[in-house]
């Protein structure tokens, strides 16, 4: 698990870290293949709300940073990066290559089809078999805006307001899904009053803001453990990349972009950590230089490992 996530307290040096580590892992994924969907300017979000999590409790990311995701949780950068080339000591032995590839265990998620939404289910039978099992385990899952108006999501938020299920729906909204941005098509509401229309608790937190997504998530998982049932939490952020590596984003201004990549989450904990004294410039830059060696090592390493030979391929067992 990442030295953000310490059980009882907040380490904003490695919630700094964990950001830095994340984004030095997708711009080497993103340096083999056009098309990877980057979650640059969204690992406040991703940071934030896993490393929320304890140990026991089942995590479930959105496929946008799921890698990211499955670095805080635990998993290691070169298997990842053998996943993503198809290598066979990569998480799935090289049966599956690509960005929808991430750490599978007993309480993490990290592997999908291109079908987005059936996650949300999965977490809300999560959560009910904690419940089942008075396990006092939580579950959560991340989903992007465009999920949001799945008709699963409002099935699911219904059921775990019913059963008052320990679970976390969280928004990562980045306001675009592909082309679409969110203005024009979510109506209505906001979405963390969708929520609330369902009796869950909900808040909308800042998604730039690594400490404010965490101590948000972090609250909606400890009221889930306690028994008081399920929570919504909405994070906006934005999604700096194209929605994948190769995607020019003809359909939004460069100012646009612009606006929000001074509002870049990890520039924005530097400038913090720097202003309050916590960390010296020259460390911030020590610690993202630190990043990008551990992940070109990796790479080089990934790169160097053989493909899966057929007897690999047509074996039964998926995951090691």
């Amino acid at each position: 698990m990442s030295e953000a996530a310490v059980s009882g307290r907040v380490d904003p040096v490695g919630l700094l870290r964990a950001m830095l580590a994340g984004r030095a892992l997708e711009e080497a994924i993103c340096s083999t293949t056009g098309h990877y969907h980057p979650a640059r300017g969204e690992e406040g979000v991703i940071v934030g709300s896993f490393s929320a999590l304890a140990q026991d409790d089942y995590g479930l990311p959105h496929y946008r940073g799921a890698v990211i995701a499955s670095l805080v949780r635990g998993a290691d950068a070169h298997r990842l990066l053998a996943g993503v080339l198809g290598k066979v000591t990569g998480y799935t032995r090289g049966r599956q290559r690509g960005d929808f590839v991430g750490r599978f265990a007993p309480n993490f998620f990290g592997l999908f089809s291109g079908t987005l939404g059936p996650s949300i289910g999965y977490a809300t039978g999560a959560a009910l078999s904690s419940k089942l099992d008075a396990s006092g385990r939580a579950a959560m899952v991340t989903f992007g805006d465009g999920t949001s108006n799945s008709g699963l999501l409002y099935e699911c938020m219904n059921m775990a307001s019913m059963l008052q299920l320990p679970v976390v729906f969280v928004c990562q909204n980045n306001q675009y899904a592909v082309s679409m941005p969110a203005a024009r098509s979510i109506g209505g509401a906001a979405l963390a009053q969708r929520a609330r229309a369902f009796g869950l608790h909900a808040a909308d937190v800042d998604g730039n803001g690594v400490l404010a997504v965490h101590a948000g998530v972090a609250a909606a998982l400890a009221r889930a453990r306690r028994g008081e049932g399920p929570s919504f939490v909405h994070a906006l952020t934005y999604r700096v990349a194209g929605h994948w590596a190769g995607d020019t984003c003809g359909y939004r201004s460069a100012e646009e972009a612009q606006q929000w990549r001074e509002k870049d989450p990890i520039d924005r904990l530097a400038r913090t950590l720097v202003g309050e004294g916590t960390l010296a410039a020259e460390a911030v830059e020590a610690l993202g230089a630190a990043a990008r060696e551990d992940i070109q090592r990796a790479l080089a390493a990934a790169q160097a490992d053989p493909l899966p030979d057929a007897g690999v391929i047509a074996a039964r067992q998926a995951y090691v």
